[in-house]
């Protein structure tokens, strides 16, 4: 059968539009970000979601942080955070908590952490000559401290985020002096790399 000039220019017609009607999902799907669409410009990522990180240093310090970002996160609702901290530092573990923020590509995270130890301090009585009559011994319990905080760029990766960054931290710990039997607070600062991800949106 011959087709006419007319059919076959219908036919081909009828051809192109049905290709173009396969092709619209596609289209769609990769140009735009638009439900959801991860291939777009980012913003399939929600400012708000949990993140893990690593933080380390070369003097041996180690931070193993889990946080919840919030846009509207302060110092004044850390403590309800549901943020977790876990440093190893010092020759001591210290847990507490940890609270970060998302803006833009922009994160950053701060926590807490405390190490309760009890230690003797001694009590001397002296006689009239001046001469240590007796010594006793009381315990005494102390907090030592770990704080600090770090910054990261976020970097799209479907499906997760990645963050890379930098940080401060602090411990202060307490010791007792033997030469006067006072307690004294010792403050070191470490300065850490910093690497992790999203976990949840």
């Amino acid at each position: 059968m011959i087709l006419s000039s007319d059919s076959l220019k219908l036919c081909f017609k009828l051809s192109l539009a049905s290709l173009l009607l396969c092709m619209i999902p596609q289209v769609q799907a990769g140009a735009s970000n638009k439900n959801g669409n991860p291939y777009g410009n980012g913003t399939f990522f929600t400012d708000s979601g949990t993140f893990s990180a690593v933080e380390r240093s070369s003097n041996g310090f180690l931070g193993v942080i889990q946080f919840a970002t919030r846009t509207a996160n302060t110092s004044t609702n850390s403590l309800t955070n549901s943020g977790i901290a876990t440093i190893f530092a010092e020759g001591q573990q210290f847990v507490g908590s940890a609270f970060g923020t998302v803006n833009g590509s922009q994160i950053a995270a701060t926590y807490s952490g405390f190490f309760g130890v009890s230690i003797l301090v001694p009590t001397v009585t002296f006689n009239t000559n001046g001469e240590i009559q007796s010594t006793t011994f009381q315990s005494q319990d102390l907090t030592n401290s770990c704080s600090g905080q770090f910054t990261g760029t976020l970097q799209n990766s479907y499906p997760t985020q990645f963050f890379n960054g930098q940080g401060q931290s602090t411990t202060i710990i307490n010791t007792l002096r033997r030469s006067d039997f006072t307690i004294i607070s010792t403050a070191n600062n470490f300065t850490t790399s910093v690497s992790g991800s999203r976990w949840t949106q």
